[in-house]
This record gives C-alpha cells, structure tokens and sequence, in this order.
C-alpha cells in the first residue's frame, strides 16, 4: 500500500512540476498563481498545498532538484582521476543536462533570493574546482590566486552550458570550451611573465 501511496504523490509531483514549467512559457513567475498551477495541474488548490507551501517553495524544490542532478553529474566527472580532467567537461555537462534542456532555461531566467539556479551552478562548479585545485596542490605549481581560477573555471563553464542550452549543440563551441578548461585546470604550463 506504501507503494501505491508513493506512486500517487510522485504522480502529483509531478503534474504540479509540469504545469508550472508549461505557465512558464506563457507567464512571469509573479504572474504566476497557485491558483493558475493547480488548474493547469488538473488538482485542486488543497492538493497543491498539500505538497508545497506556495508558488515559492515549489521553485525552490525545483531548484533544488536540478541542483543535486547537475552536482551529481559534476562530482562524477571530477571523481575521475586522469591529467585530462578538463577534457570533454562541457561536451559530458551538455550531453547529460540536454534532456532537461527547456525545464533548466525556465529555471534559468528565474532569480529570488532562495532559489538561482543559475547561481547554484556556479557555486557547485567553484567549489568543485577549488577542491580539485586543492587536492592537487595546484597553489604550488602557478603564481595565479585559486580564488580566481575557480571563478573562471565556474563562469566558463555557466556560460558555454547555457549558450549550448539556448543555441543547440555546437561541437565547434564544445571543442573550445573543452580546451579552454584544461588551461583553466592546468595553468603551470602557461608562460605568466
């Protein structure tokens, strides 16, 4: 019976997630009510409530969602110990984000105090980097300060992921992308004088 119940509420989850997603093509988040969400949902307003407290805190968990998915995808790329480690970075990102692709520029374009997807992105991507750095003492090996290069390598990465988001998937872009990270990781081989 357990089951039967789980599989119910997921399935309202998820009615509730995909409403909110297509008013999204049509509608502001402010414009945006729990009214509207519940109607397009085919579920009532208590229904709604019953799941979120509000518009708000289902933002949030989309957020979050997407959040532990591409830290997932991250950590398991960076998990993987080869001198290439910056190679095909973004061509894995695109390949695994691709198939949430409309759901994530929505979300993309959405920007509250508690839920930036975009600004979570950034932060799994500059932590991961500065944890990478650290592990293999990069700070001993070039000049450049580890704050800096996890901010680039983080911007770097955002930017090539929501262009191929936005334009399509461009192997040209991918390749350079892919190239400019491994100097971004890899930067004692860089003439700095």
């Amino acid at each position: 019976m357990a089951n039967h119940e789980d599989l119910r509420i997921r399935r309202t989850r998820t009615q509730i997630e995909q409403a909110f997603f297509e008013l999204l093509e049509t509608k502001t988040f402010n414009e945006l009510t729990v009214q509207d969400i519940s109607q397009r949902a085919k579920v009532g307003r208590s229904t709604f409530y019953s799941h979120y407290y509000d518009k708000y805190d289902l933002l949030e968990s989309l957020v979050r969602d997407y959040s532990t998915i591409f830290q997932d995808i991250v950590q398991q790329r960076f998990s993987i110990q080869t001198p290439e480690i910056g190679s095909n970075t973004v061509r894995v990102l695109i390949v695994a984000l691709t198939q949430y692709r409309q759901n994530l520029l929505l979300l993309f374009n959405l920007h509250t105090e508690t839920a930036d997807l975009e600004r979570n992105f950034k932060q799994i991507l500059k932590k991961t980097a500065a944890d990478y750095f650290a592990k293999i003492r990069l700070a001993d090996r070039t000049n450049l300060p580890m704050d800096y290069l996890s901010d680039l390598y983080a911007s770097n990465v955002i930017m090539f992921l929501m262009w191929q988001l936005r334009h399509g998937k461009n192997d040209a872009v991918i390749r350079f992308g892919d190239r400019l990270q491994e100097f971004v990781l890899k930067p004692e081989g860089l003439d700095l004088s």
